[in-house]
């Protein structure tokens, strides 16, 4: 179990900014997408597991025209409007930031917060409505906290005022409410403060703040007032922090009003969460609670009062700080996998968020599990600071261990930008509309039939992100699986055939050639970390007669394994594509499941512990039965393949339409990339997310 020196040894701030709160909390990794180059240990290694499912045969015969698309209507069984309605109210998902008492009252950090709430995909802000050291930040009516003084270095003095430009842009508010460390009211009121046992005085803790006693029922009192105040003042949630018993410093001779027991530490936090609850029910305000990022994984209380089925029932909303930089012994019960945390930002936040939902909806299955995700420099093992591609891997764990959001921390407000998706372009939702996926060939200043300079290359990326698309992997589309993809833009797929030596070469020093199709991708990526993620698909080709097994992958054999190990740790998906031009329609049963399995057994065996389920149908021919597309067996081998892709065929009906066949996905064909984005100019053709969660119809 973690010591106490562990639960708070990450309270570290800038003094300018010191609230008194710094990097809270105890004190497959997407790491390998931070590095470019392939060293001795990609050449010997084959297999992170990452799944790829790419898609698998094919469509119509004939592409329709551009005019045909145009004058396609939306399925009939998908009625999604144009809305305005901001993404919040549509999927209730927070992506939040916050900002310090000490930061509300300098105007330049406050400028900082609103430029990034409104040209970013955030669309929500923490404010301290108390500090951790007892003082408000607005004026109060509240008798208790005028009798102390909280609000006589108030920051904000015309809370109104202030408060409506967040309301006028539609920000989701919420009030940040440390409980139990309460400096002004410990001394204030040392009646109610935990008391040092040797010296009969107020507890106090490194920072020689004291704390109040969460046994006593005014200390509940006093901030249900603030909560209720700061509802009336018009946030839409209250979120309490420090709500529990103390961790940090001498806390063998911390002294409370009633025996320091499980029991009645459990009894103490949930009489202020049920009555807090009771206060705000009737103002339609949310409660929130934070809590370490350790709670999830013990079964007891931690020694201070955060255990999650007992916090649960009382709240709406669960905020774990799992900052990898809290795991400083690692994650528990995991083998020691995870001991170096701050390399695994995905893995570390997906695995508590999932443990968080897991516990706290058997109590209470409507809450919401919202996880504190790191922005700012680590303290416990290397102090790095995190890229943009870690901060959304966190983001991207919090998303896919069913968390309802995420909140930045970074107690200097300083936050990465690059870390976050731009607001604009964005158009209005439409999940009724197609999905345009690119068939590209070979990547090649030769320009030869089919093939796309990387100058080409860069261009369509370039006006594609100018256009409002965001890159997502074919698997997400087979799947129905677009939440990941932020409100107002539309999801593109890249998928790259044939295997070429244009899409991927190694220079001498190991760092991927520039001049390719990956080169060009990550370049791209660097200069837009957020909006450009590593996303596309290699449809990798079979050797055919006389080749040995790589030859005919991106033209190097011995570094066949190497090179689909780098795609894979990219983020990249690896599927299938059989040998030559082998025509799958003018071939028997047998024949058919011989050819799929041979070109599925080549990549498993270059790629042991990844799973390929999809499949490129050469020329777009399907074989007689379809059905083998998505399962037979050869020579006692058997495959499952979750789709297939052609060559041609137009734009991909929405993952939500009726007419969707995963085994039936066409695609546009690179060189004719212009004119379907044209179509997209005159008409709502195409599919655009509602926001995150929400992928069925608002």
């Amino acid at each position: 179990m973690p010591t106490n020196t562990q639960f708070e040894r990450s309270r570290r701030t800038p003094p300018a900014l010191h609230s008194g709160s710094g990097q809270r909390g105890f004190s497959a990794s997407h790491a390998a997408r931070l590095s470019f180059r392939i060293g001795p240990e990609h050449w010997l290694l084959a297999g992170v597991v990452c799944c790829a499912v790419l898609i698998l045969s094919g469509v119509r015969a004939f592409a329709p025209s551009l005019a045909d698309e145009a004058r396609t209507p939306p399925p009939g069984a998908i009625n999604v409007q144009a809305s305005t309605e901001r993404e919040l109210d549509r999927t209730g998902y927070v992506k939040g930031l916050y900002i310090s008492r000490a930061a509300l009252g300098h105007a330049d950090f406050v400028k900082h917060v609103q430029d990034l709430l409104e040209n970013t995909e955030l669309n929500a802000v923490v404010m301290d409505f108390k500090g951790d050291r007892g003082q408000l930040t607005f004026p109060t009516q509240v008798a208790r906290a005028q009798e102390i003084g909280a609000d006589s270095e108030a920051m904000i003095k015309d809370p109104a005022a202030f408060l409506k430009w967040f309301k006028d842009r539609g920000v989701y508010t919420i009030a940040r409410i440390p409980v139990s460390k309460d400096n002004l009211l410990a001394q204030a009121h040392p009646e109610w403060a935990v008391i040092n046992a040797n010296t009969g005085k107020i507890w106090r803790d490194p920072e020689k703040m004291g704390w109040v006693d969460p046994n006593h029922e005014p200390v509940w009192d006093y901030n249900v007032e603030l909560a209720v105040e700061a509802a009336r003042m018009g946030f839409d949630e209250v979120q309490y922090d420090y709500v529990r018993f103390p961790t940090d410093g001498n806390v063998g001779v911390a002294q409370f009003s009633l025996p320091n027991t499980e029991e009645n530490r459990l009894a103490a936090i949930a009489g202020l969460l049920q009555r807090t609850q009771a206060a705000l029910k009737p103002l339609g305000v949310k409660l929130g609670v934070d809590v370490f990022g350790y709670a999830p994984w013990v079964p007891d209380d931690l020694g201070i009062g955060q255990h999650i089925e007992s916090l649960a029932p009382y709240i709406d909303v669960l905020s774990p700080m799992v900052y990898p930089s809290t795991f400083d012994t690692g994650l528990p019960g995991e083998a020691g996998r995870y001991r170096n945390a701050i390399a695994y930002p995905y893995d570390v936040v997906r695995k508590s968020t999932e443990r968080s939902v897991k516990r706290a909806r058997t109590v209470n299955p409507a809450i919401q599990v919202r996880p504190w995700i790191q922005d700012f420099q680590d303290y416990s093992f290397d102090y790095r600071t995190y890229t943009p591609g870690e901060i959304r891997a966190q983001m991207d764990g919090a998303r896919e261990g069913g968390g309802h959001g995420w909140i930045l921390w970074d107690a200097a407000v300083k936050y990465t930008r690059e870390a976050l998706v731009s607001a604009q372009p964005a158009f209005p939702p439409n999940l009724a509309g197609k999905v345009l996926a690119i068939a590209y060939r070979d990547i090649s200043d030769d320009g030869g039939p089919g093939s796309r300079t990387p100058a080409q290359l860069r261009a369509d990326l370039e006006r594609l992100l100018a256009d409002g698309y965001y890159p997502v992997n074919l698997r997400d589309v087979v799947e129905g699986k677009l939440s990941m993809v932020p409100a107002g833009k539309r999801p593109v797929v890249l998928t790259f055939d044939d295997s070429t030596p244009g899409q991927l070469r190694i220079q001498s020093n190991g760092a991927v050639e520039p001049e390719t199709a990956v080169g060009v991708l990550l370049d791209f990526h660097a200069a837009h970390p957020a909006d450009w993620p590593l996303k596309a698909t290699f449809f990798v080709q079979s050797p055919s007669g006389g080749q040995e097994l790589g030859e005919q992958i991106f033209g190097a054999p011995d570094l066949a394994a190497a090179k689909l190990q780098l795609l894979v740790d990219l983020g990249m998906e690896i599927g299938a594509q059989p040998a030559g031009q082998t025509k799958l329609a003018g071939l028997s049963s047998e024949e058919v499941q011989r050819v799929i399995a041979q070109s599925l057994h080549q990549l498993s065996s270059l790629l042991p512990d990844y799973k390929v389920v999809s499949l490129a149908v050469p020329e777009g021919r399907l074989p007689q039965d379809p059905a083998l597309l998505r399962g037979g067996a050869s020579d006692g081998e058997a495959y499952a393949l979750l789709g297939a892709v052609t060559p041609k065929g137009g734009l991909m009906p929405s993952p939500l339409a009726p007419q969707f066949d995963p085994f039936r996905l066409p695609r546009v064909p690179a060189n004719e990339l212009d004119a379907w984005l044209k179509l997209a100019e005159k008409t709502n053709a195409y599919y655009v997310s509602a926001g995150e969660a929400l992928t069925e119809t608002p």
